[in-house]
């Protein structure tokens, strides 16, 4: 489809010459009208003519210029509009290399090649469990990612870990007040819930103990060992979990960079805002004022503690240091908007090169029925137990649907996974989403179970294609051929596999995954209408044969590469 649009581009630039500035095109209402729509509103306006007059103008203008072309049908004027009609015939032969060819990936393009995309997600907190309000950032960090490698960039992916602050201090002290080092050793990160539960109870009865967590963690900054070397055992312990569950969701990461990295930095970091922006004093504390700012930026407490801010400051300086990043995102919740606002606006003032590579990818919140995940009163939902309640529910699922599946308990884990993944990466990012268990996990709709199991049908289906296909004598009739491709199921899957392509692009520019899952449930659906139609294991003609097997083939393939880029596994039977 990217040729359709640069052959349109190019013609309809010719037509208007410096009116043009883009093409802007649509799909109609419905492909009764037409499968690309051109709106000639904007255009209109600069020739003094209106809309639909000038669509009326143009129209044999563009059908002169498209002649020849082997996927253009017709072209009629809809009002305002030029709609275009494209050939199945003409969509095969463009699409099928692009899906069916040793390495081809339809939607894939070079134009990272040679740069670097560093990504920050996920940034759990060392001492806590994974909770299910990560899951986000790090569905859509790790997707992004995906999608930037796609696209020919190196990437870098960054966990910058929360392994720093006051909580450090109240950990400290609750390990010595309530706990032992043996237990912390085999309990692990639940063993530190329950110490840092144990603490907030005993802080409401007695509250001097916040000013000794506080003092406490004031020690560890200015390096007290025994503070030091508990505080060590904690971030050990943590990330060794943590990658356990981050290798059950298939995710890796470059670097586990935490917030302490910066710690030592802050002096440098603070004598640069001064020098380049300058500071005050405002009740004891260090703050930075930004033209455009209601309030001041905080930069140090009035005890000399450092700020999310301040450090995040130095890891920027940091990472453009280390891998000269063409661009920088974070992948953090909406609610740090301002926050992420206040550290670009310090960094262009700062002068800094690489302010404006920076990017905040912020998303609205998760809720997961009535309960709330709030870590700090020890409610909170865990990544872990909510994939754990996906695999188990979809257990049931094939218990009753395929009861002699093989690995029954690997594909139950990757559909519950995948349920939970495709109903975050399928919604627009910026919205807020409330998860529904029955909804994600429905074999009809838009849902990831949805669109695993249309590439598991594919999988099996090329296989009994490929049998039948083997035993029939070489024959091809032109005109059934022909009337194959000219087929609207198959017409209407060719201008999915085409419009993914394009959504493919939207993905990276826009920064967003549901244009991934939304290209790849329409492709499922319209391959699915196809298998209904279409009598694949009947068909007696074998180029037409061989044609379902493409189609059925190039699918699988698009799906397939659909659910890795959302980092969602593909079983091949379900």
């Amino acid at each position: 489809m990217r040729i359709i649009i640069q052959k349109l581009t190019q013609i309809f630039s010719q037509e208007l010459g410096p009116d043009f500035g883009s093409l802007d095109w649509s799909l109609p209402p419905n492909r009764q009208l037409g499968h690309i729509a051109i709106p000639c509103f904007r255009w209109s306006k600069n020739k003094g003519l209106p809309p639909p007059k000038l669509a009326a103008d143009l129209l044999p203008k563009v059908m002169e210029a498209l002649k020849g072309q082997i996927w253009f049908d017709r072209a009629v004027t809809q009002g305002p509009y030029i709609n275009l009609f494209l050939t199945g015939s003409g969509l095969y032969e463009l699409l099928r290399h692009e899906t069916l060819s040793s390495g081809k990936k339809l939607g894939s393009s070079t134009r990272g090649a040679g740069k670097t995309c560093l990504l920050e997600f996920s940034s759990t907190n060392v001492a806590k469990e994974i909770g299910l309000h990560h899951l986000r950032s790090t569905a859509i960090g790790h997707s992004l990612a995906n999608i930037f490698d796609f696209h020919g960039y190196k990437t870098v992916r960054i966990n910058y870990l929360g392994d720093w602050g006051t909580s450090f201090g109240k950990l400290i002290l609750a390990l010595k007040k309530f706990g032992n080092e043996a237990s912390l050793k085999t309990e692990g990160l639940n063993y530190m819930l329950n110490l840092y539960v144990q603490f907030v109870q005993a802080e409401k009865l007695d509250p001097s103990l916040s000013d000794d967590a506080k003092r406490a963690f004031k020690e560890l900054e200015q390096g007290h060992a025994e503070h030091r070397r508990i505080w060590k055992l904690f971030c050990e312990i943590s990330i060794a979990e943590f990658k356990i569950l981050y290798s059950r969701l298939s995710i890796g990461f470059d670097h586990f960079d935490g917030e302490s990295m910066y710690e030592s930095k802050l002096a440098e970091v603070l004598q640069k805002i001064e020098s380049t922006v300058g500071t005050r004093i405002s009740d004891g504390a260090t703050v930075v004022d930004l033209p455009g700012h209601e309030v001041p930026a905080l930069l140090l407490k009035d005890d000399g503690a450092s700020l999310y801010l301040t450090r995040d400051i130095a890891a920027a300086f940091d990472r453009y240091q280390r891998f000269q990043f063409d661009h920088s995102l974070y992948v953090v919740a909406v609610q740090q908007k301002l926050h992420f606002k206040q550290l670009f606006d310090i960094l262009k003032l700062m002068k800094a090169p690489f302010a404006l590579l920076c990017e905040h990818i912020h998303f609205g919140m998760l809720s997961f029925g009535s309960k709330t995940m709030k870590s700090r009163e020890g409610n909170a939902i865990f990544l872990k137990d909510a994939l754990d309640e996906g695999k188990s529910r979809a257990l049931e699922l094939i218990k009753t649907k395929n009861p002699n599946l093989p690995n029954a308990e690997e594909v139950a884990d990757a559909v519950g996974m995948g349920a939970l993944l495709y109903f975050d990466l399928s919604q627009n990012r910026a919205h807020d989403i409330k998860f529904n268990w029955d909804t994600a996990l429905s074999f009809e709709g838009d849902t990831g179970p949805c669109l695993q199991y249309t590439h598991a049908r594919t999988n099996s289906l090329n296989g009994k294609v490929s049998a039948h296909l083997a035993k029939l004598p070489a024959s091809k009739d032109p005109l059934r051929l022909k009337a194959l491709l000219e087929d609207e199921a198959v017409i209407n899957l060719l201008l999915e596999w085409g419009f993914y392509e394009i959504q493919c692009d939207k993905a990276l520019d826009q920064r967003d995954p549901s244009q991934i899952a939304t290209g790849a449930i329409n492709i499922a659906k319209a391959f699915n209408q196809l298998y209904h139609k279409k009598r694949f294991l009947e068909e007696d003609d074998a180029a037409c044969v061989e044609t379902l097997l493409a189609l059925s083939n190039g699918t699988r393939n698009i799906l397939k590469q659909s659910l890795n880029l959302l980092g969602i596994r593909a079983p091949e039977q379900m």
